[in-house]
């Protein structure tokens, strides 16, 4: 029996239909019909004949995804605490005389201009000042009160429906603490140069257009190889204000930047030449058509190869400056192109069924992000400018579209711009050696977001990017511009009740802490199979401190913590792992320790509760079975606890105090990885 076919429903094809029309392409679309349920069959990585790439601009995960429901957003119960009992979302602001702090708020687009914010502090200085050595409390110092506007799903509702139809990874980082330009080459390059060997390092944004560095691209890699590619972009002067602004490449493609893509322009071979042709790297740009509102005529090459089955096997689509979502670009431009690239493809009844779409973004533009972001040890090969560690940068988002990762999945894998490399190398079986050692080990290949035994080619039914667009050039410039809540006035946003489904991750982190007389033993451990860091915090100063940790799967390390007397400690790693241990010297020698038993596809937590002092202690232990459990522990004795939490899907949050010593607290949060889908949120 052959295999049902699906078309695209009608409201998936609204965004973008009119320009559509103008331009006669309606008669290439198929006749909309309502949605139906899911194909089935057995599939593998084979299975994807296209993959397209659409990176935009500067937003972080936070400022757009932060109160999507079942993401780490902005109801994260394992957000990083500072001594004061503050998350950092409570941000130092010295300007507020409500607290001398400033939360993030919301930038509601019905009644301020949201759609053209101005940019933030987004240079190589100025995000690892917003980093703070791992403390996550620069932001505002650094780029101003603006750097915590975020919107909700009304205020981005094409971007939060996507990727709540398909698979949504809240783990996705940038790849450098830098700018735009030094992301985008470690997404087509895997590098920039760390040790100044081929025009690097490139920490900052060159002068755009110009052969500035000569190291190899991924790109070049694929025409060695045989494999077709091609780059979209639009060939016409623009990048300016007003109209103009809708066409060009805003400088985006990075390919410019490299002396071989001139090279191969200037030759008469055309064979060479073919190298810049795919690249979009021409000797003049065509004068300005003043069509850039017409989304299909910017679009215009990429739509045709679509519909004569001419898309190469990779595809990357730069969008002009009004189009790529800058803070100064409104998103629902962004979002009106971004649906008819999604539109091009699914017209195609074979492009529908065999591509896979990675839509993200190239950095944050200093807009809060939450997340500490896995930052590589000193001394890691590669990964050091200055004496200033590379990456990863803060949090952007990324959604995967394709047959194999629709129906709402969360995906909370490490990744960061190479891991698009590191799903292409997969896929094609080029390699990319510019990639560090460390990144391949902390960050994941994508390859987690997709499930090819069950495809399912329907199109979701997506909101009018072309009415929204129709809506802001009636009401955006009559609202006021974006401004902080005034005093007393703020509230700490609330996240999206609800869950989502949520992809297996390769990770089992554990760590027990042993407080000692002058410092706090601190074990960690993974009995997962891919490597992660944990970031251990002592908070017991104003200053807190941190030390970053990577822990191979099936391997165990250890490090301490100062303690002349009271110890705070915290320990941060993946998918909400959490460790906090508070106390002093006299509950030193009572410890709890938390260890996962069990097979693989079947993990429990044991809790083990030990006292080495003279006296019996009581502990009390909540958050097992919705009780407080009171386990007494006799002097020189142990106690254990198994629970398999299975009643909360693997998720727990324990917590251990003793009711004499109310300085003494121990916290165990975290998820069990059985290999299985789960739930979050």
């Amino acid at each position: 029996m052959s295999e049902p076919r699906f078309q695209p429903s009608r409201r998936a094809f609204m965004g973008g239909v009119a320009s559509a029309a103008a331009a006669g392409l309606l008669s290439a679309m198929p006749a909309p019909v309502a949605e139906a349920g899911p194909s089935r069959r057995k599939g593998s990585l084979e299975d994807v004949k296209h993959v397209v790439i659409l990176m935009q601009e500067n937003r972080s995960l936070d400022h757009y995804y932060g109160t999507m429901r079942g993401v780490r957003g902005f109801g994260d119960k394992a957000a990083l605490t500072r001594a004061n009992g503050r998350s950092v979302l409570y941000q130092p602001d010295l300007a507020r005389t409500d607290g001398g702090y400033l939360l993030p708020f919301h930038a509601d687009t019905r009644k301020v201009d949201g759609q053209n914010l101005s940019g933030n502090d987004h240079s190589w200085g100025g995000v690892h000042a917003q980093w703070a050595g791992g403390n996550n409390t620069g932001w505002i110092a650094d780029t101003g009160e603006k750097t915590m506007a975020y919107f909700t799903k009304e205020d981005v509702p094409f971007n939060r429906e996507l990727a709540q139809a398909y698979t949504f990874c809240d783990q996705y980082f940038c790849s450098i603490k830098g700018p735009t330009t030094p992301n985008r080459l470690f997404h087509w390059s895997g590098t920039i140069d760390p040790r100044g060997a081929a025009g690097g390092p490139a920490i900052s944004n060159p002068a755009d257009y110009q052969p500035v560095y000569h190291w190899t691209t991924y790109p070049e890699r694929l025409q060695r190889a045989g494999v077709s590619w091609q780059l979209y972009a639009n060939d016409e002067v623009g990048d300016g204000g007003g109209a103009d602004g809708y066409l060009g490449d805003y400088g985006d493609n990075p390919l410019w930047l490299f002396k071989a893509y001139h090279d191969a322009l200037a030759s008469p071979d055309p064979k060479i030449r073919q190298l810049a042709d795919r690249a979009s790297v021409r000797a003049t740009w065509k004068p300005s058509s003043g069509l850039g509102h017409n989304i299909d005529h910017v679009l215009q090459q990429f739509i045709g190869d679509c519909a004569a089955d001419k898309l190469p096997a990779v595809s990357w689509v730069v969008a002009p400056y009004a189009y790529s979502e800058h803070p100064q670009a409104r998103p629902i431009d962004g979002a009106a192109y971004t649906q008819r690239v999604l539109n091009a493809i699914w017209s195609n009844e074979r492009l529908r069924e065999s591509t896979a779409v990675f839509i993200n973004y190239d950095e944050h533009d200093g807009f809060f992000d939450h997340i500490v972001p896995p930052t590589a040890p000193p001394g890691t090969p590669d990964e050091f400018v200055m004496g200033m560690p590379v990456g990863l940068g803060p949090r952007v988002p990324m959604t995967v579209v394709s047959p194999w990762s629709r129906a709402g999945w969360i995906n909370s894998e490490v990744f960061d711009h190479t891991s698009v490399l590191r799903f292409l190398e997969r896929w094609t079986g080029v390699r990319e050696p510019n990639i560090s050692e460390w990144r391949r080990a902390i960050c994941g290949d994508l390859t987690s977001c997709f499930d090819f035994t069950e495809p399912n080619t329907t199109i979701p039914l997506l909101p009018d990017t072309a009415a929204l667009r129709k809506q802001a050039d009636a009401t955006g410039s009559t609202l006021p511009p974006v401004t902080p809540p005034a005093s007393g006035q703020q509230a700490v946003p609330v996240q999206e009740a609800g869950v989502a489904r949520a992809r297996a991750l390769p990770y089992q982190p554990w760590a027990n802490v042993t407080a000692g007389f002058a410092s706090v033993a601190v074990a960690l451990g993974n009995a997962g199979s891919a490597a992660l860091q944990l970031q251990v915090y002592d908070r017991i100063g104003i200053i807190q401190t941190s030390q970053r940790i990577d822990v191979a799967g099936g391997q165990q390390v250890s490090t301490s913590v100062l303690a002349l007397g009271n110890y705070d400690v915290a320990i941060h790693g993946p998918n909400g792992f959490l460790r906090e241990a508070t106390g002093g010297l006299a509950t030193n020698g009572v410890e709890v320790a938390v260890t996962i038993t069990g097979r693989a596809d079947h993990p429990t937590l044991q809790i083990a509760f030990s006292n080495t002092t003279s006296g019996t202690v009581t502990a009390e232990v909540s958050g097992l079975d919705g009780q407080t459990r009171s386990v007494p522990i006799a002097p020189g004795s142990r106690s254990t606890t198994v629970d398999p939490v299975e009643h909360a899907r693997g998720w727990y949050d324990i917590t251990v105090t003793l009711g004499a010593h109310r300085e003494y607290r121990r916290r165990f949060a975290g998820h069990l990885e059985n290999g299985k889908p789960s739930i979050t949120g």
